[in-house]
C-alpha cells in the first residue's frame, strides 16, 4: 500500500508553486497578458487540488470569472463607491466589489489615538 503524502507538505509545496505563479504573471504581463492568464489559471488549479484557499494577497489580482490577471488601467477598471472599491473586468465585463469599511474604521482610529497621545 502506498503511503500518502504529509498534508503539510503538500500545502507548503503549493503554497510557494502559488506564490511563483504570481510573482511569474506579473513580470510576464508586459510581454504577454495571455501567458499571465495561463499562470493564474494554474495557480488556481495547484489551489484547488491542494485544498488551500488562495493567499489574501493574490485574491484581488485575478477575475473570479474569467481567470484573467489584472492590471489595472489595462485589464481592469477601479473605481470608488459608497464604500466600496469596485474593479471591472475588461476581458469578462464582470463587477467585482470589495468594501473598505474596515480599513476606513482603522485608520479613523489610528488618527485618534494619535491625536489623544499628543495632547
Amino acid at each position: 500500500m502506498k503511503k500518502l503524502p504529509d498534508k503539510a507538505a503538500v500545502r507548503e509545496s503549493a503554497l510557494s508553486k502559488i506564490n511563483s505563479l504570481f510573482s511569474d504573471a506579473a513580470a510576464a504581463f508586459k510581454e504577454d497578458p495571455k501567458l499571465s492568464d495561463r499562470k493564474v489559471r494554474i495557480a488556481l488549479r495547484t489551489a484547488q487540488r491542494a485544498r488551500i484557499a488562495v493567499p489574501a494577497a493574490f485574491k484581488k489580482r485575478f477575475c473570479k470569472y474569467c481567470s484573467a490577471y489584472w492590471m489595472p488601467g489595462s485589464t481592469v477598471r477601479v473605481r470608488l463607491q459608497k464604500q466600496k472599491v469596485v474593479y471591472y473586468c475588461l476581458a469578462c465585463r464582470h463587477y467585482s466589489r470589495h468594501p473598505y469599511v474596515k480599513e476606513k474604521k482603522a485608520n479613523r482610529k489610528k488618527r485618534r489615538s494619535a491625536s489623544s497621545a499628543a495632547v
